[in-house]
C-alpha cells in the first residue's frame, strides 16, 4: 500500500524507514555500510566515491534519529488514533497523505547528499546502472505479467496488514484489480525515461535539474505512467473502502499491531 513515490536511488532508505522486521535496528546502525553496498551494486562505485558518499549517509542517519523518525512515529500514532475511532476511511486517507509528507520530508533531507553523489557519477557508473536496471526490471514488474499475478500481489500486501483474507474479501480484490493491456510496457518505458533523464543530468553535472527532480519526481515520468498511477491509486482506494466494512475484529487488531510494530522498531533506534 505504501511502497511508492521514491526513485530507485532513494527507495532503499524509504523501504528501510517502515520495514517492520527484526533486522531493522541492525541495518539502521550500519546504514552507511549497507546503503553503500546497495549503491555499489547499482553503480559499481570506486573506493573514492564510497568515501565521498559516506559522510552524507551518516548525516542522514543522524537526521533520521533527531527529526525523521520522531515525525514518522507521530504520524503513525495519529493513524492508530483514527483507526481506534472506527474511522477506517479517514485513517486510510490520513495514511496516504502522511506517507506523501514523510517521503517529501526524507527526500528534502537527502537532497544535498543525492546531488553530491549524482555529480560524481561517471560514464562507467551510468553504463553499470543501465545494465542493473535491465537485469532487475523483470522482478520489479513481475505483477504485470497477468491479472492473476497482480491480484496475488495485492492480496499479499493486504494480508500483511490484515492477516488472512476470506473468500468474500478475495472477491473484492479481484473486482477492483485490473491490468491494462499495455501496463507492463508503460512501466518499462517509464523506468527508461526517469533513468535516462537522471543519468543525463548527472553526467552533464546539472545540479539544478537534479534538485528539481528531487522536488518533483514526476518530471521524469512519462504521461502514460502518470495516468496509470492515478488509475491504480483510485482503484486501490475503491477496494479499501469496500473492504473496510468486511473486516473482522481480529483483522482490525492485526492492522493495529502491524502499525505498532513499525512504531516499536523506530523507537528502538532513537
Amino acid at each position: 500500500m505504501i511502497r511508492h513515490y521514491l526513485s530507485r536511488l532513494c527507495v532503499f532508505l524509504s523501504a528501510l524507514l517502515l520495514s517492520a522486521c527484526s533486522t531493522f535496528g541492525f541495518i539502521f546502525e550500519r546504514l552507511d555500510w549497507f546503503t553503500l553496498w546497495r549503491l555499489d551494486n547499482m553503480f559499481d562505485l570506486s573506493e573514492k566515491q564510497e568515501d565521498q558518499a559516506r559522510p552524507d549517509l551518516l548525516a542522514v542517519q543522524s537526521w533520521m534519529r533527531e527529526e525523521g523518525f520522531p515525525e514518522t512515529i507521530s504520524r503513525l500514532e495519529g493513524l492508530i488514533d483514527r483507526w481506534e475511532q472506527d474511522q477506517p476511511e479517514t485513517a486510510y486517507l490520513y495514511l496516504m497523505s502522511s506517507m506523501k509528507d514523510i517521503n517529501r520530508l526524507f527526500l528534502d533531507a537527502m537532497k544535498d547528499g543525492v546531488v553530491r553523489f549524482s555529480l560524481q557519477l561517471t560514464e562507467d557508473n551510468a553504463r553499470h546502472y543501465r545494465e542493473y536496471t535491465r537485469d532487475k526490471q523483470e522482478d520489479w514488474f513481475d505483477e504485470t505479467v497477468s491479472v492473476q499475478a497482480k491480484i496475488d500481489k495485492q492480496t499479499e500486501r493486504l494480508e500483511e496488514w490484515f492477516g488472512h483474507l476470506n473468500d468474500q474479501q478475495i472477491e473484492l480484490v479481484e473486482k477492483h484489480t485490473s491490468l491494462l493491456e499495455n501496463e507492463r510496457q508503460i512501466r518499462l518505458d517509464n523506468l527508461a525515461s526517469w533513468r535516462d533523464n537522471y543519468l543525463t543530468a548527472a553526467l552533464n553535472r546539472d545540479a539544478a535539474l537534479i534538485r528539481n527532480w528531487l522536488d518533483d519526481l514526476s518530471i521524469f515520468w512519462t504521461p502514460e505512467y502518470i495516468q496509470l498511477k492515478q488509475h491504480n491509486e483510485q482503484q486501490r482506494q475503491q477496494l479499501m473502502f469496500e473492504l473496510f466494512p468486511t473486516l473482522t475484529e481480529k483483522q482490525k487488531q492485526h492492522a493495529r499491531e502491524h502499525v505498532e510494530d513499525w512504531i516499536e522498531n523506530l523507537k528502538d533506534v532513537l
